[in-house]
């Protein structure tokens, strides 16, 4: 068992237990914008600089010049997690920045980027948590954050609106579909007292959410260019792991001072490791037994109360099960089946994203343009190699678009017949 497991089921009451709030996987509050210690200053400072220092390829010479600073100062959790995701976003810049990436990071990083890591129960890499959950703020705090138009990250790799739009349209995703984990946990609850309205009345605002989340997916388009999402952004998020083909047969060195290190592997960042998508799969019972492992994986990258919380999700989830135990009631089946399909149409959406976003960017020539990110687009051209079919790579490091449909495809398996 983990030191920090809490022992409880899911339930509305210990939400908060799980590290979920009124806007689900989010923070309740806008996370820190800047560490408030002076001690930490150095890694802010990088950070004001970082789009610049990754342009010039001065980012190398800057965090080698940095002290190895001891995180025993950090005391709030978001102060954790503030000093996280500025130690992953500067590690991805150190790591892809030149004409070649690093194989090698340094203690300066290593060793603080490891104990923010082990803190906060996620890997010592770029992930969704540290690139989304704790990298946003309200433009007007005092207005919805559902709305993308109001929400900024707070850092990114490139400095463009295009890196900034793409994080935040996640965020605005799981703060529109936070309310919706508490009404699924009222389901379940629901079906333990046999209250079958209560069970419809929940999958059809399950479906009204799906539809609300894919309007804001399609979004996307509004303010992120596909080809600088494509050469200058989505470089940026590669991990360390199926990377043999950009030179990291080995994966990254984090040398750790003294003689000590060791060799790492990493997925990189990827919306697959969104706790919220994988929760309407947990809640509905989608059996992903054909994906081999990777949303299992997933969960590995996902913050340790999120992660926990899915898997006590699926321990309890009875809806499905339900549902097929009273098929004479074709409107909780209907109801049912009507929350799978909005889940695979949302997955349809994703799909096309991806055609839009990675697939053809990937025939295309690369923009002329290319001062930004220069640097990463040319080391990704070895990544890119197998960019010619379908068999293009997420940076997850999955193979995308048959990963994709076959998650569609179970999906879209979970229907009960009438």
């Amino acid at each position: 068992m983990s030191p920090h497991r809490v022992e409880v089921l899911p339930s509305r009451a210990a939400l908060s237990q799980y590290g979920i709030s009124k806007n689900g996987f989010l923070p309740e509050e806008s996370p820190l914008q800047r560490l408030p210690q002076a001690y930490y200053q150095p890694w802010e400072r990088i950070m004001e600089e970082l789009p610049e220092l990754i342009e010039t390829q001065r980012i190398r010479q800057k965090v080698d010049a940095l002290p190895v600073l001891d995180t025993a100062q950090l005391g709030s959790e978001t102060e954790w997690q503030r000093a996280c995701s500025l130690l992953a976003l500067i590690a991805q810049g150190y790591i892809w920045t030149g004409p070649e990436p690093s194989q090698h990071l340094p203690p300066a990083i290593t060793v603080p980027f490891l104990q923010a890591s082990e803190r906060l129960e996620v890997p010592a890499v770029a992930t969704y948590a540290t690139l989304n959950l704790w990298n946003w703020r309200a433009i007007n705090p005092s207005e919805d954050i559902t709305h993308p138009d109001n929400l900024v990250a707070l850092q990114t790799a490139t400095g463009t609106d295009d890196e900034s739009w793409f994080l935040i349209i996640s965020c605005a995703m799981e703060a529109r579909a936070g309310p919706l984990i508490d009404t699924m946990l009222g389901a379940i609850e629901a079906v333990k007292k046999n209250d079958a309205a209560t069970v419809v009345g929940a999958l059809q605002y399950f479906k009204q959410s799906m539809q609300d989340i894919g309007q804001l997916l399609e979004r996307m388009d509004e303010r992120c260019n596909p080809q600088v999402f494509y050469h200058f952004v989505r470089p940026h998020l590669a991990g360390s792991m199926n990377m043999e083909a950009a030179g990291l047969t080995k994966g990254i060195f984090f040398d750790e001072g003294n003689g000590k290190g060791s060799w790492r592997k990493y997925r990189g960042g990827s919306n697959g490791q969104s706790s919220l998508l994988q929760f309407f799969d947990a809640v509905l019972s989608v059996n992903h037994s054909r994906c081999g492992g990777f949303h299992a994986e997933m969960r590995k990258y996902m913050p340790g109360p999120h992660g926990r919380f899915l898997d006590d999700v699926e321990a309890i989830a009875n809806i499905r099960s339900y549902v097929e135990g009273r098929q004479e009631d074709t409107t909780l089946t209907d109801a049912f089946n009507e929350a799978v399909k909005s889940l695979s149409v949302f997955r349809d959406k994703h799909i096309a994203l991806v055609s839009r976003y990675i697939i053809i960017p990937s025939r295309l020539p690369k923009p002329e343009k290319s001062v930004i990110r220069r640097d990463i687009a040319s080391a990704s051209t070895k990544m890119a190699l197998e960019a010619q079919t379908q068999e293009l790579r997420g940076t997850g490091g999955t193979k995308l678009i048959p990963f994709l449909r076959t998650s569609r495809d179970e999906t879209n398996e979970t229907m009960v017949a009438k």
